[in-house]
């Protein structure tokens, strides 16, 4: 048997290739090779590459292939243990030397949604980097939730107020969804609300409110067409694909609202809170309070309808 799995601190640990063992990490919560690729934006050769290297340093097998699955060996047990331990570690130092930068000026990294990055927030975006030229912001729009806790990014948007303890939360506002459609699709809902087309959220997102809203409001009307992304679904309802629940920020002069009563209506047919999330480590940090008092701004001045 082979004795490093019983030493975590084993010297042929300690002075394995760190890029090794973070592409092994990688690996193991992608579960594939193009996964771990994708997430540290190499080929699929080196990922290859690194976990043999890594192998041969630690002289035995991390894991065996049965299909698509993979299993870990006793010492793959181990040095994933390891692996994950140093990237808390590394993050956490991270996280306090950006928590000590005094400066307003550099990255800032903010996670949101692909609909509020790109028609909420970027609009907005010059009222920022006008009061500080020297910041750089970036945004990662993605549908998965990212680790704060490993500096994935330094603040998210998110839609309900986290629980854990190391995170901070600063409630920004709320997001006013209305239903809408085309002219055409709006007169056709009003006249026949049970069999006018609908736009809808594909299996990816089940339990978000707006596919409960839709499945408790028009859960028996055909679905035409459905995505993930809500500019996608705007885009489809301003072409006059069926009637779609839209935020606020994406109401279109295409676009009318569903009221009731043919009018307008100020009314929204759900509401949903938005907070601002950061690692307590980065609390201090300049560019983190000057971007939180930016967001504030935005939902402050934001006018639903």
């Amino acid at each position: 048997m082979n004795k490093l799995t019983d030493q975590p601190n084993s010297p042929a640990l300690l002075a394995a290739d760190w890029e090794g063992l973070r592409t092994f990490a990688a690996f193991i919560e992608s579960g594939s090779f193009s996964g771990a690729a994708r997430v540290l934006g190499v080929t699929h050769a080196t990922v290859s590459r690194r976990l043999q290297t890594l192998e041969h340093a630690l002289h035995g097998p991390l894991f065996t292939r049965r299909g698509d699955d993979t299993e870990l060996t006793r010492l793959g047990e181990t040095v994933l243990s390891a692996a994950r331990e140093m990237q808390a570690q590394t993050a956490q130092l991270a996280r306090r030397l950006a928590g000590e930068d005094i400066r307003m000026e550099g990255k800032l990294r903010i996670a949101s949604t692909e609909a509020m990055a790109t028609m909420f927030l970027a609009p907005r975006l010059p009222a920022l980097l006008e009061r500080w030229p020297q910041l750089d912001i970036e945004f990662s729009m993605s549908h998965q939730t990212v680790s704060l806790a490993r500096r994935d990014a330094d603040l998210a948007i998110r839609f309900a107020r986290p629980q854990d303890g190391d995170l901070i939360a600063r409630k920004l506002g709320k997001i006013s969804y209305f239903l809408c459609g085309s002219r055409e699709r709006v007169a056709e809902w009003r006249a026949a609300p049970g069999s006018a087309p609908f736009i809808g959220f594909d299996d990816g997102v089940p339990d978000i409110p707006e596919t409960q809203w839709l499945a408790d409001h028009a859960g028996g009307n055909p679905v035409r067409f459905r995505s993930t992304s809500l500019v996608t679904q705007c885009m489809a309802a301003r072409a006059g694909v069926g009637m779609a629940l839209l935020p606020h920020f994406l109401l279109a002069p295409e676009l009318e609202l569903a009221a009731p009563d043919g009018g307008a209506t100020s009314q929204p047919q759900l509401q949903r809170e938005a907070w601002a999330v950061y690692h307590r480590d980065l609390r201090a940090l300049p560019r983190l309070r000057a971007v939180l008092d930016w967001l504030e701004g935005c939902f402050a001045g934001e006018s639903p309808v």
